[in-house]
């Protein structure tokens, strides 16, 4: 609320498309509404893909995914104090609650999605021969990099880089990644591709009643049931199931679900 004064003036002064889009992320969590609209709808350029997605979210609209723009620029933001956030006032726990999921292996090659700064790499490393990292954003890839648990790390989206690897890796991991998919069904099938025959993956989902739902955090919630029978159509058989808090967000636990699954 606090944001919303200057950013109202920087926007009448210069309504730059950069300035319209803070207006309407601060006036969205301001609880106002129409003015959130009003400030997203006036975004043009590359910004505006960001813009129709908030807009998707104001309206209670599920799109097929996050914007992959929105994505990179939401972590390249993000990196400078993600470990100290997440690890910190957040409780992130999704690394270690996966890790335990998957198995003690050894895996002999294995890709972390989502790799974000390493926080997975490190409760991985001590299970895997070889572990490779996937992520949209430069920033936390340089992150990643120097925290030293990776033998390499990738740029990219998932469902471009997945399918170009068929039958690479012994296993794949998701630590809140799949959160910002509407639609599974092409990463589900992408990891099937991209697993060795009897490759096993473990994927953390936020927990929602609907089949899928956008939810005020600009990150998607999946029933489980729902995410389930995608995983089983694309090849994937369900090994284990669980609910787990993955972290906090504004003093609650947000509820979710991990899941491993084999290649069928």
């Amino acid at each position: 609320a606090e944001a919303l004064p200057p950013l109202r003036e920087a926007a009448r002064r210069v309504p730059a498309p950069e300035i319209l889009l803070a207006l309407a992320h601060a006036a969205k969590e301001a609880g106002e509404q129409a003015e959130a609209r009003a400030a997203a709808a006036r975004v043009t350029g590359p910004l505006a893909e960001h813009a129709r997605f908030l807009l998707a979210a104001l309206d209670g609209a599920a799109p097929a995914r996050a914007p992959a723009g929105y994505v990179r620029d939401l972590f390249d933001a993000f990196a400078p104090r993600f470990d100290a956030e997440l690890q910190g006032a957040l409780a992130y726990r999704t690394p270690a609650l996966l890790a335990a999921l998957l198995g003690p292996g050894p895996f002999a090659r294995v890709l972390d999605l989502g790799c974000g700064t390493g926080l997975s790499g490190a409760a991985l490393r001590p299970v895997v021969g070889r572990l490779e990292g996937l992520d949209l954003s430069p920033r936390m890839l340089a992150r990643a990099k120097a925290a030293g648990h990776y033998d390499a790390l990738h740029e990219g989206d998932l469902l471009d880089y997945l399918p170009k690897r068929a039958a690479a890796f012994d296993a794949i991991v998701a630590a809140d990644v799949l959160n910002y998919l509407g639609d599974l069904a092409p990463a589900f099938a992408a990891i099937r591709a991209a697993l060795k025959p009897g490759g096993v993956a473990a994927w953390s989902l936020e927990r929602g009643e609907e089949a899928v739902a956008l939810g005020d955090g600009l990150r998607f919630r999946h029933a489980p049931t729902h995410a389930a029978a995608l995983a089983e159509a694309a090849g994937l058989r369900v090994t284990a199931q669980q609910d787990a808090a993955l972290r906090t967000e504004k003093g609650a636990e947000v509820a979710g679900v991990l899941m491993r699954v084999a290649s069928a």
